[in-house]
């Protein structure tokens, strides 16, 4: 057993997250962690890896296992070039090696034969061992990681905090990877992978040798790459063998059988009761009355199918314009200190809904950050119509103040709005009942992501500019963004690593690969 979780309790903001939760991780289980926005499967994921505590239960990892857990928050010294991060992964042999070295150098000048013998002996022992870890191929190891997951574009001299956030995640994925823990736990490790690095990804952890446990929202990704999944739905776990197309299926079967069940429990009980009615008072049927009774008392009444799905419900505010071409583009170079790409043309009409591609890396996220004015462009230039209005969606979770609950974000921006106006806007994004007096800071990923799109549906605007929308929520949320943005009459221009929301939502794509190869 590599880990057993029995008994797991967590409760806070007067919102159950688990009640008395419990699973096992056998040997060669690869496994999905699945379930809708703020069911808990970041929550649960800290509890394994100790940077949150449950209320109750017991947490008993074997102690002959390693385990790696994928932080996307954590924080990493930003003076560090990528190599030398990496590297790190490999800390305990490098500082074999300096011992081993600091052996030879000691043997130059060493007279005692003993001293000699033994300094000879241990050398050699440490030589064995790095040449059994593969120690003299480490460069080639992290070689093929990061060319794998497309970090190799950014340059390994490069400093990490030169690096965006989405590429930090890359780097800190990479590092746990060569690390090769016998118990990987990810948390959504797509979120940041264009469709080729995410097929590396898969290929590379079903060639894997230890157990994982992966929190993705990505069906496709879990359903090539998983054996088992484990659903987190009202505070339980339930565990499904198979991928995750199976889990699906018989997740449907087991509903229904439930269902079916649950009704025909409540025919026998209200067929009791109207019997035990009709005939306890007659003295002809009352024994036959009471006999009735003790075995309605007797029933374990099963509780009535609940459903944690969350429609989301969105409309986004459009505000019209009498312009047709709302934005001109004209040899536009965009980076930092110097251009990432070559200029960059296009132009834009009312209604298109454009979607930029490109591999990870490419430039995406500062192209638009350029277009919002948050970075100023190496040369060329950009121009919006005059009445342009702009909503802007960042992929990372920023708020300037995250100590705030969701109602008290939205009233420090609209503070004429009552509070039945704001719970109803939030309502329709999902963000309901105690989630919306809880501090943004303890919510999940996909919730938070659920109160940035609600700030955004307050906004009056005719352009929607989305960086990675989709990030963390689920396929419920999803499907209610991509509706809503369909039926937005104003312009989207979006980046999404996603090709199936891409390809049902754009009307228009700018590939940015393109300007590399002509």
């Amino acid at each position: 057993m590599l880990l057993t979780v029995e008994n797991l309790c967590l409760t806070y903001d007067k919102k159950t997250i688990f009640n008395n939760a419990s699973f096992r991780v056998l040997p060669n289980e690869k496994i999905g962690v699945v379930g809708n926005n703020g069911v808990g499967k970041t929550t649960l994921i800290k509890i394994l890896c100790g940077s949150l505590l449950a209320d109750s239960g017991t947490i008993c990892f074997d102690k002959s296992i390693r385990v790696g857990y994928l932080d996307q928050y954590m924080n990493i010294d930003g003076n560090l070039s990528i190599d030398s991060y990496l590297k790190r992964a490999f800390i305990a042999l490098y500082k074999k090696e300096e011992e081993m070295n600091e052996m030879l150098d000691a043997l130059t000048n060493e007279t005692d034969f003993a001293k000699i013998d033994r300094y000879v002996r241990i050398t050699s022992q440490i030589r064995e061992e790095l040449e059994r870890s593969d120690f003299y191929a480490i460069d080639s190891k992290i070689g093929r990681i990061v060319s794998g997951l497309g970090i190799v574009k950014y340059g390994l001299n490069t400093m990490i905090k030169q690096l965006s956030g989405g590429q930090k995640v890359k780097v800190i994925l990479a590092k746990l990877l060569l690390e090769e823990p016998d118990l990987l736990i990810l948390d959504e490790p797509t979120n940041f992978l264009d469709t080729v690095h995410v097929e590396w990804l898969v290929k590379y952890l079903k060639d894997y040798k230890g157990n994982f446990i992966i929190v993705s929202h990505n069906q496709e990704f879990l359903n090539d790459v998983v054996n088992v999944v484990m659903e987190l739905e009202f505070g339980k776990i339930t565990k499904y063998k198979g991928n995750y197309q199976q889990y699906l299926q018989k997740k449907m079967l087991a509903d229904a059988d439930y269902e079916k069940k649950y009704l025909s429990q409540q025919r026998e009980i209200k067929e009791l009761k109207n019997y035990i009615e009709k005939n306890k008072v007659k003295t002809s049927t009352a024994r036959q009355a009471q006999s009735r009774m003790k075995k309605l008392e007797k029933i374990d009444v099963l509780e009535k199918p609940k459903s944690n799905d969350i429609y989301l419900n969105l409309a986004f505010n459009y505000q019209p314009i009498a312009s047709d071409r709302l934005l001109t583009v004209n040899n536009l170079e965009i980076g930092y200190d110097k251009s990432l790409l070559p200029p960059i043309s296009f132009e834009i009409r009312s209604g298109v809904k454009l979607a930029i591609t490109g591999f990870n890396g490419i430039g995406k996220t500062t192209l638009l950050r350029t277009l919002i004015g948050e970075l100023k462009p190496i040369d060329g230039n950009f121009h919006f119509v005059d009445n342009a209005k702009i909503a802007y969606f960042e992929q990372e979770h920023h708020f300037d103040n995250p100590n705030l609950t969701p109602l008290e974000e939205i009233q420090s921006i609209y503070p004429k709005m009552d509070n039945g106006s704001i719970r109803s806007r939030l309502a329709r994004c999902g963000i309901i009942g105690n989630i919306a007096i809880s501090p943004i800071k303890n919510l999940s990923g996909g919730e938070q992501s659920k109160v940035k799109l609600c700030k955004i549906m307050l906004q009056k605007a005719n352009i929607l500019i989305l960086d990675e929308p989709t990030n963390h929520l689920d396929k419920l949320a999803k499907e209610g963004l991509l509706e809503a943005l369909k039926k937005y009459s104003g312009t989207v221009i979006f980046v999404s690593h996603e090709s199936d929301f891409v390809n049902k939502l754009a009307t228009k794509i700018y590939n940015i690969e393109d300007l590399l190869i002509n």
